[in-house]
Order: structure tokens, then sequence, then C-alpha cells
């Protein structure tokens, strides 16, 4: 595991590197990015540094926040976001994984899989 960061004020960005078509490598880099989130919050952390929470981590947000503080971040949400037009489903909790698939691209028959789709262009990388 690497590790980016900003050493001046504490902000640890860990890259756990793994072979994505390895299920059980898939599965030991999920537990173990788990175990460092845990780590973080049992000891006073943050789930995020200047990146916000992102979709890995929005069901980890009830660790550091009440449901009542959740449920008013929700509602100054969607106050300035009616009919949540604006990174729709993100920030919340909702059930579900980020490593999940919502609109797979399109591939040739015969052609490999693409490892992941830039959310911006589309483009398979």
């Amino acid at each position: 595991m690497a590790n980016v960061f900003h050493a001046g004020d504490g902000n640890l960005h860990p890259l756990i590197l793994y072979r994505y078509d390895i299920p059980e490598e898939v599965e030991n880099a999920h537990l173990a990015g788990e175990e460092i989130l845990s780590i973080c919050v049992e000891y006073g952390g943050s789930l995020s540094g200047e990146h916000g929470i992102g979709l890995e981590k929005a069901s980890w947000m009830d660790s550091l926040y009440s449901s009542e503080d959740l449920e008013n971040m929700i509602r100054v949400r969607e106050f300035f976001n009616p009919g949540e037009l604006l990174n729709p489903g993100k920030i919340f909790p909702q059930p579900g994984r980020c490593a999940e698939v919502k609109h797979p691209a399109a591939v040739p028959e015969g052609m490999e899989k693409p490892r992941m789709v830039a959310a911006k262009s589309g483009i398979a990388v």
C-alpha cells in the first residue's frame, strides 16, 4: 500500500493497489479500506480531507454523525437542491457500494471489457 498525503496537516490518502480481476484481491482491498476508516474514526479522525466524502465513504457517515445530524444535513441539501439534480445519490448513505457500475459502458463483442470509464468524458480507460 502506498500513501499520498499532505504531511503538514496530517491528511493521508492510502492507496491500496490490487487487481480488479482477482476477486480475493478485490475483497481484501475493501476489507483493508474498511479497517483504515475504522481506525480513523476510532482515533477521532475524519473520513475525508479536501476531497469530500465521495461514494466510497458515504456509508460511513453514520459513524461520525448522529441520525439527527444526518437528517438535518439532508434537509439543507434538499432545500438547495430540490429534485436532487446536483450529484444525485452522493454525499449521504445509500444502499450499494462505490464499485457498482450503474451505467455500464457498451463493449463491442470480442473486445476486452474496460477497467473503468472516465466520468466526465465517458471514455473507457
